[in-house]
């Protein structure tokens, strides 16, 4: 812009010169000639120290610009210093017990359905800290969250079922012929003693062997379904111990 006004500015005078040497002017003509360049000039001169200003006025708001993003990166830096740690820590344990609980049985998460509100606490916890405003942060935060959320869902879809909660009290052999066998025969519990594995294996924590139940025992009742690939896994393997162990004489 500036290069253009000094162009124009030259040509102005290259041709007021030309004028004046192609032809005789009297001296009012030559009068009003030379008020018109003076102005012409003057005006061209208060474009260019406009445009001047103009650009130290850009300069200097950019100059302000890059302090204050400096101010903020240092800031930034300054709340990471503190807060980075505690963070991740918490992120990190909010990851390995959503992990945990997503790898439950819908029975199972149930029993430690508390656990999600403990979860949830958590993750507003971490919501408040201000590193949670960053792209990476609230993004991690997001996901835990959404996990979460689906956990909520699935929960209760399952306690709208009605399974949820079932349990069973092991009876006297004598009484009851309570084994895992005829439990899961029960109309109220399977209606098919085939399923036996999955009160096996959902209840792991009290029973090491699926021969042996004992009276007062009050066992989770795994959902009706089809006998998962890990329970099919374990069935195998019962059987292959059983023809493995020598029969008592």
């Amino acid at each position: 812009m500036v290069k253009n006004i000094v162009t124009v500015v030259l040509m102005v005078c290259f041709i007021g010169s030309s004028v004046i040497a192609q032809e005789e002017i009297t001296k009012d003509q030559w009068q009003r000639l030379m008020t018109e360049l003076t102005a012409k000039r003057t005006d061209l001169k208060n474009k260019l120290d406009a445009l001047v200003k103009e650009v130290n006025d850009l300069k200097q708001q950019e100059a302000q610009r890059l302090e204050a993003l400096k101010q903020c990166q240092d800031a930034l830096a300054a709340l990471e210093v503190g807060y980075v740690g505690p963070m991740n820590a918490l992120l990190d344990k909010i990851d390995a017990r959503l992990n945990e609980l997503s790898s439950l049985s819908n029975q199972d998460l149930y029993a430690r359905r508390k656990e999600l509100d403990t979860v949830q606490t958590w993750i507003d916890t971490a919501r408040k800290n201000p590193l949670s405003a960053t792209k990476k942060y609230a993004a991690r935060i997001n996901d835990q969250q959404n996990r979460l959320d689906a956990l909520k869902k699935s929960l209760e879809q399952f306690i709208a079922s009605g399974q949820a909660g079932q349990t069973y009290k092991v009876g006297t052999w004598a009484k009851d012929r309570d084994c895992l066998w005829n439990i899961a025969k029960k109309p109220k519990i399977y209606d098919n003693p085939f399923l036996w594995p999955k009160i096996w294996q959902g209840n792991r924590d009290q029973i090491k062997n699926p021969d042996i139940i004992h009276p007062g025992q009050v066992l989770k009742i795994p959902p009706k379904a089809e006998l998962t690939k890990e329970e099919k896994a374990a069935l195998r393997r019962y059987w292959e111990n059983k023809k493995a162990t020598p029969a008592n004489p």
